[in-house]
């Protein structure tokens, strides 16, 4: 290679910027550690694993010994539910499910009845919509079960319970109180039939692409990704505001480079950094914090690519607009902050209203973010995030542009 050609000239400057970078020990801790620190935190409050991993606790006040509580609970029992009987002392229901202590009667009598689902203000939304589709599902097996039972009775002709047209004459109450073992044996009937596999089962699934609302750490990884991604190569600018107070950047253009080769070689280390950054924290994500990366990860590695050469872009803007490094910090924190949050990194934008939507795609956060679940949240491939891409590019250019007019090698 032509040690006088530019190509040349960018890859040592790059290459010393990186090399330099990565012997400040803050920058590791704060590049590599302390993301993973805020992704198992902001994971754990957006709720951990999947969303089929929500086991809501339930606590039981069953005032009621009958058949059917007894059925009703045999069905719970199957659920995705911690149930609870016995509420430690001092300790309080986060959410209980009440039973009536005429419940068995009036539900054998064809009697109207009501349980109670009491839940905690402050407990687990999602956890409480476990519950409730729980208690659902396990009251439509109880129902369905003393359906079957009773019209077992009727086919036999020789019970209490019999048809005379279309009206129904009887109920299971009067055929408990009529047989010494009535209830024994209905506990038993109910047993036997809510045991049983089901006759026929139900699959779901999305029709085309799972449009769910990433949560968990398949939230907090991509979003803590670009947040410490974005922060890392806005402070990267002090650097440059450091070698031109230092004169270093003067001596660096009285030498073959020129301008050009500089901004280049500078934005190329920067690069570097981000990518490496990248890289480790969706290793990460993928092995520890067992994430899905999608089903086109070339897609995803030039979406990163593209924002890594934008941060980078920026970060050559702070470095040419101040002359002050604590003027640098000051600005890079509050901007990445903001657009960090406006960005969905903190929280996912399928939940905020549209005009925080608009504003996202404004910023190359947003657009970064979209891209992001696009292809590991919603499975999607390229074409998906080409505009995506496009922007990316397009928003690394004007920064650009900007760094490259307003950047001064002496001071």
């Amino acid at each position: 290679m032509n040690r006088s050609g530019s190509a040349w000239l960018v890859s040592r400057i790059a290459l010393c910027d990186f090399r330099l970078t990565w012997k400040d020990r803050s920058v590791i801790i704060w590049s590599l550690l302390m993301p993973f620190v805020f992704i198992f935190v902001f994971g754990q409050i957006k709720g951990g694993g999947s969303p089929s991993d929500v086991k809501a606790t339930l606590t039981i006040e069953n005032h009621d010994d009958g058949p059917v509580s007894k059925a009703l609970l045999a069905s719970l029992g199957r659920e995705n539910l911690a149930l609870v009987f016995e509420i430690p002392e001092g300790g309080e229901a986060v959410r209980s499910l009440v039973i009536p202590e005429d419940f068995s009667e009036k539900v054998l009598s064809r009697e109207k009845t009501r349980l109670v689902l009491r839940k905690d203000e402050g407990s687990n939304s999602e956890a409480g919509q476990t519950a409730e589709v729980a208690v659902a599902r396990a009251l439509v097996k109880t129902v369905s079960a003393l359906l079957e039972i009773e019209g077992g009775i009727i086919r036999e002709g020789n019970g209490p319970i019999s048809m005379e047209g279309d009206s129904l004459s009887g109920n299971l109450w009067i055929t408990l109180e009529n047989r010494p073992d009535g209830a024994a044996a209905l506990e038993a009937d109910l047993d036997s039939i809510i045991a049983r596999a089901p006759v026929i089962t139900v699959a779901s699934s999305f029709a085309g692409k799972a449009r769910e609302i990433p949560r968990g750490y398949q939230s907090s990884v991509p979003g803590n990704l670009v947040m410490f991604v974005l922060m890392g190569m806005a402070f990267s600018g002090i650097v440059i505001t450091q070698e031109r107070r230092a004169g270093i950047l003067a001596r660096t253009a009285v030498s073959p480079a020129r301008k050009r080769d500089i901004v280049a070689g500078k934005l190329a280390g920067r690069m570097m950094v981000g990518i490496v950054q990248i890289l480790v924290l969706l290793v990460a994500g993928r092995f520890i914090f067992k994430i899905s990366l999608g089903n086109d990860v070339a897609a995803l590695v030039i979406l990163m690519v593209a924002f890594a050469f934008c941060c980078g872009a920026f970060s050559l803007v702070f470095g040419s607009l101040f002359g002050n490094p604590d003027q640098v910090a000051g600005f890079a924190i509050v901007t990445t902050l903001v657009m960090s949050a406006l960005g969905g990194c903190w929280w996912p934008l399928e939940v905020v209203p549209q005009p925080f939507r608009i504003v996202a795609f404004c910023l190359p956060t947003g657009w970064t973010m979209d891209g992001i679940h696009k292809l590991i949240s919603f499975g999607y491939g390229l074409g998906s995030v080409a505009a995506h891409i496009l922007v990316l590019v397009l928003f690394g250019a004007a920064f650009l542009a900007v760094a490259s007019a307003r950047l001064k090698l002496a001071r």
